[in-house]
């Protein structure tokens, strides 16, 4: 993994996310290198480095956050969106944490997304927070397609025994099933996720399908077809000759959350 320290111009973007006034990204690039990852396109990343082997560090972000707090309009901080804050490099650098102090001394409202465990070294910031709720991404229970598509995160497990210590510590919490990636999810496996991260807390859920993003299937093919080629191939059928499958997916969505009164948000 490549990492780089770098300094920011901005700590806070506007946002144009329902629910979120502005985004805080701490760093560039993830170690958690999910090979679904939209961030490339949403940035229009064309760097050098693939995607998923650097983190631009932002070494300066705490004091350049500091300074904006003072003169910003009060809105809700995304924490983060093109990144993951609690990415491995944050044990290190520590830079989420040290923002966090700073928008703590604000009160600003902070929504915080993350597939890391290490979100529950800062529970005790968390906790000081009035208007706070931490989002946790879950795209399967499975360790080994977990380990495929997204090698650098916390294990399934381990984001849902976090979920639970931070709802169990008062923080409201949701869950974001997405991408649903044919294959991988199913309806029985659906039903199993989605009673999991009830029980671990989540208030409600988000889902989303896998969606064609520019550079995404060149990215997403070899590794699948090295590793799962099973899975590639249904991807395959699905993005590419529309087989039913999203369509099936988010039926199944909708009537699990139903059955177990969950409340969802489906977005398709």
């Amino acid at each position: 993994m490549i990492c780089r320290e770098i300094s920011c111009k901005s700590a806070l973007s506007m946002s144009g996310l329902p629910g979120l006034d502005y985004t805080l990204n701490p760093y560039m690039g993830c170690g958690h290198a999910c090979i679904y990852c939209y961030a490339p396109s949403t940035l229009r990343y064309a760097g050098p480095d693939a995607w998923g082997s650097f983190v631009n560090v932002k070494a300066d972000i705490p004091r350049v956050l500091e300074k904006e707090v003072r003169t910003k309009k009060r809105g809700v901080v995304g924490i983060s969106t093109v990144t993951d804050p609690y990415q491995p490099v944050e044990e290190k650098y520590r830079l989420t944490r040290s923002c966090l102090k700073v928008l703590l001394a604000k009160d600003l409202p902070i929504c915080v997304q993350t597939k890391s465990a290490l979100v529950v070294r800062d529970i005790d910031l968390l906790r000081e927070f009035k208007d706070k709720e931490v989002g946790f991404t879950v795209t399967t229970l499975d360790e080994r397609m977990s380990g495929i598509m997204e090698p650098g995160a916390s294990k399934p497990a381990a984001r849902l025994d976090a979920l639970k210590t931070l709802s169990d510590n008062g923080i409201a919490t949701w869950a974001f099933v997405g991408p649903m990636v044919p294959g991988i999810i199913d309806k029985e496996r659906l039903e199993e996720l989605l009673a999991r991260v009830q029980e671990a807390g989540a208030s409600h859920v988000m889902l989303d399908r896998l969606r064609l993003k520019p550079g995404l299937w060149g990215r997403m093919e070899p590794i699948l077809m090295e590793k799962a080629p099973d899975i590639a191939e249904a991807c395959k059928r699905a993005l590419f000759k529309n087989d039913g499958t999203f369509e099936a997916l988010r039926s199944d969505a909708a009537r699990i959350c139903l059955e177990l009164k969950l409340p969802c948000e489906l977005n398709y």
